[in-house]
């Protein structure tokens, strides 16, 4: 099958941090035996050659200068919360070219189906091109997207157009799928009737790239300046109120009184470093804190393989916005790391408590502390829960079986129901 990915945000180099999942999401859905086309808009910054990888890379141009093309990569959003103004202006030029671009990339590469990444603005853009071409569109839902349209009713109205226009809607998270379904139904109304062309399918991991190795462990913890004796509990991900990273901070205190030997290490960028950093001040604990910002993202998997704990407390924002399975989780797990994270639905895909990792509720760093403190404590369990999160990623959740799923679900959007077989009718997380 000829498939377009279309997306706002892509890695604009191999060492980008930027939603490198979607690098996964096309070598995946390459490696299921289809041609690929992605389609994305030009930002300062990209250096991919169209020509180094299995899948072809088209940009499309949206402002003049090219300067101003800033939306997406993270910079969409304040705190990943508010439309910054500026974003306004831009949008509607994005939506508009992104439509022409999109059209002419169908009709002339004669593509079969568009998995739109992001409801909002992408997969908009392919319910307007799918109105001219008829080509079936597969959205798939990262979270930020469904989070505008529940706080803005113009976006709110964007959506659903989209939702009515995808022949199916995938997301990482089954909850931001319910988050949708009220967006189009905020009476419960046809809910039941709108689910059915919902599923789970999460991003993935590539288990050769991110995989056991002690390949610069003592490199990288001189460069943090770890104590010799000390364990390594790491976090990844933007510093903003979604992540939660507040109340691994706020656990921090009970755990060292059970262990002082830990050094806390939270890798990333964001609106909310300062108030971070100050937390861990008043706290007492910022000498046990290492705020290292983003790294370079050939290397994060030295980061992960550095640490003995991976943690990531998710919550839902005060203003709704979700982090539901976010893909540091499985690169984590990839690299045999027991898992501490939210119990959310996504997260619960792939982290199996008890067996893993923890699960903990949503803001309760009285759990966390618990969590934390089960791991640093027992080495045995740390090193049998890391061994079975590794094969969890090799049984379920490689970039390869990822795109064997999404196959099946385009298969099954674009031929009719009386000829698809059981196995494509069933789309399995």
């Amino acid at each position: 099958m000829r498939i377009c990915i279309l997306t706002h945000t892509f890695p604009r180099h191999k060492k980008d941090f930027a939603a490198p999942f979607m690098d996964g999401v096309a070598s995946g859905i390459v490696e299921a035996g289809n041609e690929v086309f992605v389609l994305t808009p030009l930002t300062p910054g990209f250096k991919r050659k169209k020509t180094d990888q299995k899948y072809k890379i088209i940009t499309y141009k949206y402002v003049f200068p090219d300067s101003l093309h800033r939306l997406g990569y993270s910079q969409t959003l304040s705190n990943d919360m508010e439309l910054k103004t500026v974003m306004w202006l831009l949008s509607p030029l994005m939506y508009f070219f992104g439509t022409i671009a999109l059209i002419r990339l169908i009709k002339k590469e004669k593509i079969d189906v568009v998995n739109a990444h992001w409801i909002l603005p992408n997969g908009f853009i392919a319910g307007v091109a799918k109105i001219f071409t008829g080509v079936k569109v597969v959205s798939t839902l990262p979270g930020s997207d469904v989070y505008m349209a529940q706080k803005n009713f113009f976006f709110g109205f964007l959506a659903k157009f989209a939702t009515l226009m995808s022949d199916w809607v995938t997301s990482n998270s089954p909850q931001l799928l319910d988050d949708l379904a009220e967006v189009n139904t905020k009476d419960g109304s046809g809910q039941k009737r709108l689910k059915k062309k919902f599923s789970p399918i999460i991003y993935g991991v590539d288990p050769k790239k991110f995989r056991p190795t002690t390949k610069m462990r003592e490199i990288i913890r001189k460069k943090l300046n770890v104590p010799d004796n000390d364990l390594i509990v790491l976090g990844v991900g933007r510093l903003v109120a979604k992540k939660g990273f507040e109340y691994l901070i706020k656990a921090v205190p009970a755990v060292l009184k059970a262990n002082k030997n830990v050094t806390f290490v939270v890798i990333g960028e964001g609106d909310q470093r300062q108030e971070l950093e100050d937390l861990a001040k008043r706290l007492g604990v910022d000498n046990k804190f290492r705020f290292p910002g983003w790294v370079n993202y050939d290397k994060l998997v030295h980061y992960y393989n550095v640490s003995d704990v991976f943690i990531l407390p998710s919550i839902r924002d005060e203003e709704g916005n979700l982090d539901d399975q976010s893909v540091s989780v499985v690169e984590a797990m990839a690299c045999n790391k027991p898992i501490v994270t939210a119990d959310f639905p996504g997260y619960r895909i792939v982290v199996k408590e008890g067996a893993n990792g923890f699960l903990v509720e949503v803001k309760d760093y009285k759990q966390i502390e618990r969590a934390l403190i089960k791991l640093i404590t027992s080495k045995q369990l740390r090193n049998s829960m890391g061994k079975k999160s590794r094969d969890l990623i090799l049984e379920k959740f490689s970039w390869k079986m990822i795109g064997e799923q999404y196959t099946l679900l385009f298969k099954k959007t674009c031929i009719p129901e009386r000829y698809y077989s059981k196995e494509i009718s069933k789309i399995d997380v």
